[in-house]
Formats: C-alpha cells, structure tokens, sequence
C-alpha cells in the first residue's frame, strides 16, 4: 500500500491536486456578474457586514465569497471556512450551492445550523467541562414549556433569599432567551453568600434541569451555554476551532440571539475574519431572543465594514415598489432596490381580494391556480399560499378544492412525527434515503441524482477524492441499488410497510456509518428523530399509491402548492404568492410588537417573484392592523370583491 493509500485508510486529510486561481483572475462561477457593492465586500478579507434585503442573492454571494477564498488561496489548505445559518435547509442549500461553484474545494466549506455547530461541540467534548459542570449520564433535549417555567419562576421567588425577596420578577416568556441566554456560565458555581437576582434565578434553573441526579434535560439555549464555556475554559480547544475555522460565515445576522452573538464574539472575536449576512427590516425572531440592532451591535464589536447590496433578483420592479413602501415603515431611511428580474406581460402584479368566507375563497383560488396552470408552463410548485400562522386551519378547504382539479398540497408545518414536514424533506437521513429508493426504482435516467448519492455515501464512508476509494464506492451503490430494487418488485406499497421498508434500506447501507455521517455533517440532526419521522410520512402515502414510483412522488410533493406559515418561507421564493388571512384574527398579537409584526408581513410579502395576491374579508381591519391596510392603499394595490 503506497503512503497516499494509507493516509486515505486512516481517514487523513490529503491535499487536492488543485491549482490556484491569481486574485485578479478570479471571476465568479455559474452567474453573469455581481454588482458592485458585492465585489466590494467580497475582496474584503476583514470582519464584513453585509446588507442584504429580499432577494438580494445573499445565499449566492456567501457562495461566490466562499469560492473566492478557496480558490485563489486566501483560504489555503487545509483550513475551512465556517458557515452558520439558522434553518437546516438554509445551511444545506449553501453547501450545495459551495459544491456547485467551487466542487474542488467543498470539502473545506462546513455548512451548518448555530445548534449544530455548538451541540457538536458539546457531545464531542462534554469530559472537558469544568468540574461543576459535567454529566454523569448524558441529555435529553427539551424545550420547556411556558407553563413550566412559570411554576419554576414562581417556585424560585418563593424559595429565594431574603436579600433577594422582591427582586426575581422575571417574564416567563423572555426567561430562557434572554435571561439564561445572556448569562456566561461560571467556571465554579456562584455560592448563596454573593448573589445578584440574575445569578441566583439562573443557577437555579441549571440545577432543576441539568444540575440533577440522572440524565440531564436542556435545550439549545442551554447547549449554547455549555459550549460557550468549553471553549472559554480549554484555550486549546480554543485556539484549534480557530486555526480550523479562520473565515466564519454567518446568514440571516439580524436573528441572532444573546447566546449566540456571545458565543460568536467568545469563539471567534480575535483573529478570525467574520463575515455576518443580514437585513433588520426582516428581524422576525424577537420572540425568540434575537437581539436588537445585531447588526450595528457585530460591526462595533467586530470593528467590521459595512457593505449594502443594492440590487433584487427575485422581484419585478412594481413588487419592488410594493416592498419599499413597507420598508420605509421599518426604516425611513430605506432605499429602494433595484430590480434585476424581468417582469412578466399580462400580470397584475400586486392584488387585495375579499372574500365572504373561508369556503369561497379556497374554492376561488383553487380553481384560480388551475386556470393558470393550464394556460401557461408554471407548475403548482410555483404557487405558494402564505399565512402567519395555524397555516393546518387553512389545509382541509384548499386541499380538497386542489384536489378536485389533480392538484397537491403540501403543508411544510404539518407535524410528522416529532418533526414538522420541512424539516423532515431538508434532512440528510431523508434525502438519502428517498435517493435510494428513487434509483432503485428507476434505474436509468437519473445520473444527477446518481452523482448526488454516490457523493454522499462517499462522505458517509470517509472516501476522499481517491479513484480507487471512489471507484469501490461507485460499484457498492450499483449494488446496493440493484438488491433494494429486487426488494422493491417483491415488495408492492400496497402489501409493504413502512416500517419495513425503512428497514430494508438501513440493512442494506452501513447504518452505524451512517449514524457517524450524520452526527459529523449535521450534528443538529437527531438520525432516530428523523427516520422515525420518515416512516410516519411513508406511512400515511403508502395508503395512497400502489406504484413505487407514486409513493415517492407523494412522499416529497416536490410539483405541489406550498402552505406555510411567514417564518417558514424566510428565505424561498414563488412565482406567484397568496398572503392568507389578512384580518385581526391572524395578526391577533400585532398589537403586542407592531415592528416585528410589519417584518413578519415584509417577509411574506417579499416571497413572491412575479405575482402577489392578498386575501381578507370586510371585516377584522379595525385596531392594529388597519396599519396593513393603509400600506396597502400607498402603495397603489387594488382591492377586489371576489363574492
């Protein structure tokens, strides 16, 4: 066996044979051009902060960055560039996106969620915890519910010291984000003696959940916590993180919670170039502890230069128009962005349609997307229905109006298993395994899809880019392949179960080495979680299809209209978009943080491509959101009574 065979045997990194682009050169790859102001911040090789709004390409523009510092060494080998986002589809779609434009160099682009990143860092080094701070018998991740921590709220008050009487009255709501969340943990716990009210409440809290006899529950403000202190506390694991990792990406800044943006400044406030992606019109996650003004707050303490993209590729220019109107409601300083898309002949781009009641305007609508559908190429994939929550309300009308014309839905809220649809489709477990399937069942005519599987179990079995390494893993997908689809024609959906069929697949490739995969290249993943959920969504299509080829159809609904909720669609976009349900029964707490309310409607609204059609009744627009409506009128869109 030769040295570079050995060093692939054992899993060492091995250096590609890859020539270096001159800075001057570099051009970048699978697009036209960037505008200016990208170039500008893409050369910058110190801490960025980059100004994206809708449909700016900011996934591109990490993309293209991260290409840039590869190829042309800025980067050099072996260190990695580091991208954070807060979505796991998110984070997979820009590791996909890395691999398309620079594949010699993906290798080195670590794409993954805030809670992925510091919970691997927790499960791998958990024994080098400050003694206070060791388990003895593992976590559970759990989220506590409000009630809960109203009872321990209430508890702790009661119980406090009596210097401290009086002084505990913490909002249960904001509690875990915002108060545990902001709290470095200690080395050594705080004695009783020396206690302020923050101290005491939240060393409390650590000693109900995690400080106790038998295994441990946290959640991930809590792992953040931990993780926090672990690199605090070992300054060799400190100091490794950041040769490793010396560009750090983050998307969707204006999100970031107080743990994660002490985290960042604790990890990689020195030494590291950090490079923050974000828009404070569409900071949607204050409920959840994002903080206020992340973005100024990152540039003083990051000492980071400011970049404004100015250009918006998704959106024709009178949804443009539409957008800055709202915009300027967050920020009166707002400039308008420059469409960059084509606009579409025959579109009213911008409509407010009313309704008589929910059964009208499902069956409108849906016979509405049909007529489009067959009097144009446009797809149902390139509908999407919009809501701001409790999207399951609206699925039983639309679905069964959408299916009397062949047409699917799919709600990516809906709850499988433990895990929402979304989440489930995005997952690595479940897109392999749904590869799988799909090329055993047809075995010709899917070579990207081959190309895509073949690359994921090489990573799943350590292989590097060496032909023999990759040659062996070609034939063992041949095979495995060709033994699933014998399995498959022995096994009809309408006599296989899905738990079964799961089995099958698990049999067949190394699960233990897939378990390995999935904890290494996306930690936040729960692989039990997931093909739980797997089997759950298998299921219930299983009733629906006697063809394999059908129940994979069903099972991803890839050529389906979309229902989802404003948080889930951050980041997508559709050709046309239907904004349901705008009425005070929807935005019944706009009242309560009308900013972030405006940024949740900016959000929605900013989805839609070529066409944007809202939806209401006469009544519910008095109170808060009558604010919506006066947007509306503004910015030009005609209200139509649709019966």
């Amino acid at each position: 066996m030769s040295a570079s065979d050995r060093r692939v045997a054992r899993g060492a990194p091995t250096q590609l044979a890859t020539s270096l682009i001159p800075v001057k050169d570099w051009r970048p790859a699978g697009i036209e051009d960037l505008e200016p102001a990208a170039w500008a911040a893409l050369r910058d090789t110190g801490n960025v902060a980059v100004v994206a709004g809708p449909g700016a390409g900011k996934t591109e523009f990490l993309a293209q960055r991260a290409s840039y510092l590869l190829q042309t060494g800025l980067c050099p080998w072996p260190q990695h560039i580091l991208a954070i986002s807060f979505k796991r589809d998110a984070a997979a779609n820009l590791g996909r996106r890395v691999a398309a434009r620079a594949p010699e160099h993906a290798s080195r682009f670590a794409s993954m969620t805030f809670d992925a990143f510091t919970k691997g860092l927790v499960d791998r080094f958990a024994l080098a915890l400050p003694q206070d701070w060791r388990m003895s018998h593992g976590y559970d991740i759990r989220d506590a519910p409000k009630s809960e921590v109203d009872a321990f709220l209430n508890s702790v008050a009661f119980s406090a010291p009596q210097a401290l009487d009086g002084k505990l009255g913490f909002q249960s709501g904001r509690f875990v984000s915002d108060i545990v969340g902001g709290w470095n943990l200690p080395e050594s716990l705080p004695a009783d003696d020396d206690i302020d009210p923050v101290s005491y409440a939240v060393r409390e809290w650590w000693r109900a959940r995690y400080l106790r006899p038998g295994r441990a529950e946290v959640d991930f403000v809590m792992i953040n916590r931990l993780a926090e202190l672990l690199v605090r506390a070992v300054p060799k694991l400190r100091r490794a993180l950041r040769m490793t990792y010396p560009i750090v990406f983050v998307d969707e800044f204006q999100d970031t919670t107080s743990a994660q943006f002490s985290f960042l400044t604790s990890v990689f406030g020195e030494e590291t170039a950090v490079t923050t992606v974000g828009d404070s019109k569409q900071r949607i996650m204050g409920w959840a502890g994002a903080v206020p003004e992340a973005v100024q707050r990152f540039t003083s303490t990051f000492n980071a230069s400011t970049y404004r993209l100015a250009w918006n590729f998704r959106s024709s220019d009178a949804l443009v128009g539409l957008q800055h109107v709202i915009a300027s409601k967050l920020d009166p300083a707002a400039v308008r962005a420059t469409s960059k898309a084509t606009a579409e002949a025959g579109h009213e781009p911008a409509m407010l349609w009313t309704f008589s009641g929910e059964e009208r305007e499902a069956r409108y609508i849906a016979d509405w997307i049909a007529r489009d559908i067959a009097g144009s190429d446009r797809t149902p994939a390139d509908f999407a229905l919009i809501a701001r929550q409790k999207v399951k309300d609206f699925e039983p009308l639309f679905r069964a109006r959408l299916a009397a014309h062949g047409i699917r839905v799919r709600n990516d809220d809906a709850r499988v298993g433990k895990l929402a649809l979304q989440d489930l489709l995005k997952s690595e477990t479940s897109r392999l395994f749904v590869g799988l399937l799909r090329l055993a069942h047809r075995p010709r005519g899917l070579a990207a899809l081959w190309q895509e599987m073949s690359a994921t179990l090489e990573r799943v079995h350590g292989a590097t880019d060496h032909e023999t390494v990759q040659q062996r893993v070609s034939d063992d997908l041949s095979d495995l392949t060709t033994r699933l689809r014998a399995w498959l024609q022995a096994h009809p959906p309408s006599i296989t179960s899905a738990a079964d069929t799961v089995g099958k697949v698990l049999d067949l490739v190394d699960s233990a080495a897939l378990r390995r995969y999935v904890r290494a290249s996306a930690p936040g993943e729960e692989f039990d979680l997931v093909t739980d959920a797997f089997e759950a969504r298998l299921e219930t299509v299983l009733e629906r299809a006697d063809d394999w080829g059908v129940v994979l159809d069903e099972f991803e609904s890839a050529d389906a209209v979309v229902l989802l909720t404003t948080h889930r669609s951050k980041g997508l976009e559709y050709h046309t978009v239907f904004f349901l349900g705008i009425h005070g029964r929807q935005w019944w707490s706009l009242g309560n943080d009308p900013r972030e309310g405006t940024s949740t409607f900016f959000v929605g609204l900013s989805r839609a491509a070529q066409r944007l059609v809202f939806t209401s009744d006469r009544s519910g627009r008095t109170g808060p959101i009558s604010a919506f409506f006066a947007m509306l009128t503004e910015a030009g869109v005609a209200e139509v009574n649709q019966g």
